[in-house]
């Protein structure tokens, strides 16, 4: 029995796809998500073999919900989606199949038994989920959102509210106002996902948020000390310093 959960924001799309699902009887939906905080919650408690995902839902997206439950056994993923087929390209090669809004009966027994097949093999999702995310990064804007588990929380911080970031390890600890996020993530992969005209890498071992900077000191040789609204000081290293006076430049 295939235990499967509908995550859409728009109760129409999920009332189509209960009833489709009504119609097979090797499926058993096991919940309903309307938004990404809920899709997260109801992931990590059903533990679903397989999720029809709306990719574009607001403030949590699908692929910020795939995020959230990475470290969580991954399951399958068919995509419910009004990107047009170019945008497409990127998961036609690592989700199981995607629903092109409006789908019809046909459509959706054909993605439905792709992931049949799929799943029946017993593959390992989670590597999927993961290069599939990899290789949309270059088709989404910078990240709005952050995750960050605690525990056994998980939530979203809002890339804004973040005023610089700095290298742990194997870790990243995020800084936002006097709270501070320790985040299992490398400092490459993590500014490749951020807005390169908002974050600034100034030190192989910290990212800044151009926006939270109140001041610049000039030292002798290219670098700068850096002053933050929060009254943090950062010292840029001279082969980043050019990248950050060009965008504080272009942001003046």
């Amino acid at each position: 029995m295939i235990r499967a959960l509908i995550v859409d924001d728009e109760p129409l799309a999920r009332e189509r796809l209960r009833t489709l699902l009504a119609r097979e009887p090797d499926v058993t939906l096991v919940g309903e998500a309307g938004d990404g905080a809920a899709a997260v919650r109801a992931i990590l408690e059903h533990r679903p073999d397989l999720v029809f995902l709306d990719v574009q839902m607001p403030e949590i997206d699908g692929f910020d919900v795939l995020e959230a439950v990475a470290d969580a056994p991954a399951p399958a993923v068919i995509f419910a989606t009004a990107f047009d087929r170019h945008a497409l390209r990127a998961f036609e090669v690592h989700a199981i199949d995607y629903l092109l809004k409006p789908f019809d009966r046909a459509r959706f027994a054909a993605a439905l038994d792709r992931a049949r097949v799929e799943l029946a093999r017993g593959e390992a999702a989670a590597p999927r989920l993961l290069a599939m995310l990899k290789g949309l990064s270059a088709h989404r804007p910078g990240a709005r959102r952050l995750v960050v588990r605690d525990g056994g929380r998980v939530f979203f911080l809002p890339v804004d509210e973040v005023d610089w970031i700095e290298a742990a390890g194997n870790y990243v600890r995020l800084h936002a106002g006097a709270v501070q996020h320790l985040v299992r993530e490398t400092m490459k992969s993590l500014a490749e996902r951020l807005d390169p005209a908002v974050f600034a890498r100034v030190h192989r071992s910290a990212i800044v948020n151009v926006d939270r900077i109140r001041e610049m000191r000039a030292g002798f040789h290219g670098e700068y000390e850096i002053v933050l609204r929060s009254g943090a000081r950062l010292q840029s290293s001279r082969g980043y310093s050019a990248r950050l006076h060009a965008l504080l430049d272009g942001r003046s």
